[in-house]
């Protein structure tokens, strides 16, 4: 079967995402985006909150994705997945889908073609996929690993949000990331930021070329740095080869690891996104709940001391 990647799966994804919106498969959730600013030291910081609609909150593809959260735990959407959202393969080992009760446009799913455990550590395997991923789009690459760290489906997936990238630099990055461009970072090492919560950043191998050894040899560098996180955050001890709650955050130029120790504080649920900098919250109670909290510090009560 073809495999998908650069400007081609992109095009698929466009594709079938009109195809998708057409039919109803692909059930959007509106939502309103907040900007706020945020002072870390001396670095000013654009966090988004994203507010569920009015209208959304009353409608089918919130009851839908709300009836699918509380699935039973057998349940698997993606074998087999819905024929609607499907995109295409990446890899031998996986697929690509769209994300059915997507917030923001061209949300897109790498799926293992085979059952595995999201909260099994991260390998080369899913690195590469990652990479074709970040080669067809510039973008921001997440993983929820486990209940705890914001997941709610047992089958193993990575997902992917493109940037709209404009003129200014300053939009071409998530939130937190400018704060991650001045760590003295080696190809091989990995740092902690001023963010306010345990974490690990490190440099992302990016293939510029296109071809398989060289995306292989970078996936396989960037699964040696998240191991070496891992146990730098003492996440290794795995048990039944399952690795503790934790989420990673990957763009062509860094990729990040934190520990989680619950999946939200307050009923105000966080997942990888919000260590982007970027908070979905269902309503304006909620956000008035946020604000007086604070971003940062939801942030902290969701990671480990």
């Amino acid at each position: 079967m073809t495999k998908l990647s650069g400007t081609a799966l992109w095009q698929q994804v466009q594709a079938v995402t009109k195809s998708a919106l057409s039919s109803g498969a692909l059930k959007s959730i509106p939502t309103r985006c907040i900007e706020q600013q945020v002072t870390l030291g001396q670095n000013s910081l654009r966090l988004h909150i994203r507010v569920v609609a009015n209208l959304a909150r009353k409608s089918k593809a919130t009851k839908d994705a709300a009836s699918q959260a509380k699935k039973p735990g057998n349940f698997d959407p993606f074998l087999p997945c819905e024929t609607a959202l499907y995109v295409g393969e990446l890899t031998e080992h996986y697929r690509c889908l769209l994300n059915k009760f997507n917030v923001m446009d061209h949300h897109i799913l790498m799926v293992t073609t085979e059952f595995a455990y999201q909260r099994e550590p991260l390998n080369s395997e899913d690195f590469y996929a990652a990479l074709v991923c970040l080669q067809a789009r510039r973008g921001l690459v997440f993983f929820n690993g486990g209940p705890d760290a914001g997941s709610s489906i047992t089958h193993k997936h990575l997902q992917m949000i493109p940037l709209t990238e404009t003129g200014n630099e300053a939009d071409n990055s998530y939130p937190f990331e400018p704060l991650f461009k001045h760590l003295p970072l080696t190809a091989e090492g990995s740092k902690q930021s001023t963010l306010p919560f345990p974490h690990r950043v490190a440099k992302t191998c990016y293939p510029v070329a296109k071809k398989p050894d060289e995306i292989r040899r970078c996936a396989e560098l960037n699964c040696r740095n998240y191991h070496r996180i891992l146990s730098e955050l003492e996440l290794h001890n795995l048990t039944d080869g399952l690795a503790p709650a934790h989420n990673l955050l990957m763009t062509r130029e860094h990729m990040w690891v934190v520990p989680r120790s619950q999946s939200s504080f307050n009923n105000l649920a966080i997942n990888a996104l919000g260590f982007a900098g970027t908070i979905l919250v269902k309503d304006d109670q909620q956000l008035t709940q946020l604000n007086q909290i604070g971003c940062l510090e939801l942030l902290k009560n969701v990671t480990p001391d």
